[in-house]
């Protein structure tokens, strides 16, 4: 049985859409439909049939601008039992300054990513986690300049 992937299930014409709404999702349909060369109707039921399969449309936010200025990664070493990591791992999702969570294969077990307004913030995030039932230990990375972040880049190529 050969298994499609989600990539897949896009033709060509959606492929087009897709990257340009990744360049510009405020764009009118009928900008869109010239873009890609199909109709204002094509384009609206593709929307709504890439809606359907899972596609999401939302605002674009940039952190830093609404006083989210530090960004940091915390490396994570952590028991090895099951019912802790369990209980560990419910609790951390709860952690809103936490916005990306990780299980990694390596030194390390678990990274996160922390986006707060200051040092004070971070400390309190970092005193949580390293409060939580399977945390053994931890390594705290701090961004200090960010010269590229674009998690839509990957995504671009693949469309091309």
């Amino acid at each position: 049985m050969i298994k499609m992937s989600f990539f897949n299930m896009f033709d060509a014409k959606d492929k087009k859409l897709l990257k340009e709404l990744l360049n510009d999702s405020r764009q009118p349909v009928t900008e869109l439909a010239k873009k890609c060369g199909m109709t204002r109707q094509s384009v609206h039921s593709r929307l709504k049939e890439l809606r359907r399969k899972g596609i999401k449309f939302t605002v674009d936010l940039d952190p830093s601008l609404l006083g989210l200025k530090l960004r940091a990664y915390i490396l994570i070493t952590a028991e090895p039992q099951a019912k802790f990591r369990r209980e560990t791992d419910k609790i951390i999702k709860t952690f809103r300054e936490i916005s990306q969570i990780h299980y990694l294969l390596g030194r390390f077990d678990i990274i996160v990513e922390v986006l707060v307004r200051d040092v004070d913030e971070l400390r309190d995030v970092l005193r949580r986690i390293q409060n939580l039932p399977a945390v053994k230990k931890t390594e705290t990375l701090m961004v200090y300049e960010t010269t590229k972040f674009d998690p839509k880049d990957p995504i671009r190529k693949l469309l091309e």
